[in-house]
């Protein structure tokens, strides 16, 4: 992985020029900015490949290029496109790398171009009519790809002082509508700019509810929450952490991309019971992997209980054991049981 690291750059580039050459009527009429923005996707293509190598799972890499297929269908790029892209960048790594690193990328970029084979399957919406509060996520959802945040926040409002549970919004309407909007960007079907503002409008709402969740009474647990280094995604933690204070603990929510020392900080100073750490990017895997890591090592974090969660450990949830946490949350709520469980535990030992 160091040699692919020490000529990132110039992979990037030589993939990416050989990419021009072959196949100049595809990318050659988004002109400069074009160019870097191919180039900067190159760097992200490489990230995914040394997380695959530095785990030794060329799963990873493939499960990435699959994402990338679909991508390239919702952008209407011609089907051969991705293949050759995958084609020079295993030529970059061939003529810059040692012969003995380049035989090994080779595999698992070989792996990669056979996962493109397999047909993919139309990846159905994460709202459906069988859905709990269906009409309400339908509406909220809508609202938001409108444009019209005071509507969504409206329609919550409305719902919660009628009487609905905070949790079964945070699950049946904010996380479901997070996973289809980034199904629909993933599709082509939305721009970023309302992929963010949908993001964006969804945590002010949820602070919104603030008053309600800071108001249960406290059982005299504590509670620390991060998105590992370089996670930039946050709104999964961040409803583990309001879960957690509507079960009556004390939070300290830290937010996206936390720097491991920052983490170690926190738990030392503020002593929780349980640390909840998320990865949405398979490329964060190794970094937080280290993270646990450096909270084991770390006489003032000792006794801690680590659970993680995100995107990326759902297709591995056993992968929790390895990286040497305590369990594996599925989502917010499952994050609560287990929490209960492990102290249970604890106070019986």
């Amino acid at each position: 992985m160091r040699a692919i690291e020490e000529k990132r750059n110039v992979l990037c580039e030589a993939a990416v020029n050989r990419q021009y050459d072959l196949q100049p009527e595809i990318w050659k009429p988004f002109g400069e900015q074009g160019l870097r923005r191919s180039i900067r996707d190159a760097d992200h293509h490489f990230s995914y490949l040394i997380e695959a190598l530095s785990e030794s799972d060329p799963s990873l890499f493939g499960g990435y290029v699959l994402w990338l297929k679909d991508l390239f269908v919702g952008l209407k790029f011609p089907n051969d496109a991705l293949p050759v892209m995958l084609a020079c960048t295993r030529d970059a790594l061939k003529y810059h790398l040692p012969q003995e690193m380049s035989l090994i990328t080779d595999q698992y970029i070989e792996v990669a171009l056979g996962e493109l084979g397999q047909q993919a399957l139309p990846q159905p919406s994460f709202i459906t009519e069988e859905d709990p509060l269906f009409e309400l996520a339908r509406e909220y959802l809508d609202a938001l790809l409108k444009g019209e945040r005071h509507l969504a926040s409206r329609l919550i409002l409305d719902s919660v002082e009628k009487g609905e549970s905070i949790k079964e919004i945070y699950l049946n309407v904010f996380q479901r509508s997070q996973y289809e909007i980034g199904r629909l960007w993933h599709t082509n079907k939305v721009s970023v700019a309302q992929e963010h503002y949908c993001s964006a409008a969804t945590q002010l709402i949820m602070s919104q509810l603030y008053p309600y969740i800071f108001s249960t009474e406290k059982i005299g647990r504590k509670f620390v929450a991060a998105s590992v280094g370089g996670e930039l995604h946050e709104i999964g933690i961040r409803m583990v952490a309001d879960f957690f204070e509507l079960e009556g603990w004390d939070t300290y929510y830290m937010g996206a991309n936390t720097p491991t020392a920052s983490i170690l900080s926190a738990v030392e100073d503020y002593q929780p019971d349980i640390l909840g750490i998320s990865a949405t990017m398979p490329l964060h895997r190794s970094a937080l992997k280290d993270l646990i890591s450096e909270v084991r090592s770390s006489d003032a974090c000792k006794g801690v209980k680590i659970l993680i969660g995100g995107y990326t450990l759902k297709a591995s949830p056993a992968l929790w054991r390895k990286m040497g946490a305590d369990g594996f949350a599925h989502d917010a709520l499952d994050a609560t049981v287990l929490a209960a469980g492990l102290m249970s535990e604890q106070a019986a030992s």
